[in-house]
């Protein structure tokens, strides 16, 4: 069953899927959202747009509509027509955003620990590299 690299890429990605869904549904939240708030943190004082965020993820316009509206009748998420543009729409993050942001940052770093652990420094930047090659091969 380990002898294939797919299927224990995909066991890994399952479990990490289903701990973050269990973690998350305390804050009445999906991973697939837990995601984009992520995504807009990390880009504060950027605009980003529905079109960014599809760009990103890779998911097409509806689903990203589906998962801002949600986010927006959460309380986490606002959404504007540029000011220049309307065809485009700005999203930004609420107030509300930042209590959960803590949680969800927590949980990822000691979820980061306990896929690392027993390996060393070197081991982990490595994985890095591996996974960083394997992940530009595949978008080739």
């Amino acid at each position: 069953m380990f002898d294939d690299i797919f299927p224990l890429v995909k066991l890994i990605s399952d479990c990490i899927e289903k701990e973050a869904n269990q973690h998350l549904k305390q804050y009445n939240l999906t991973l697939s959202q837990a995601r984009i708030l992520i995504y807009l943190r990390e880009r504060m004082g950027e605009k980003t747009s529905q079109k960014d965020i599809e760009d990103y993820f890779e998911v097409t316009h509806p689903t990203v509509i589906g998962i801002l509206k949600r986010l927006e009748s959460k309380g986490l998420i606002t959404s504007e027509f540029d000011s220049k543009d309307k065809r485009i729409k700005n999203i930004y993050l609420t107030e509300n955003e930042a209590s959960i942001y803590k949680a969800m940052d927590d949980f990822r770093k000691t979820t980061e620990q306990k896929l690392l652990q027993g390996l060393t420094e070197v081991q982990i930047q490595e994985l890095k590299s591996l996974l960083k090659s394997v992940y530009a091969n595949i978008q080739e």
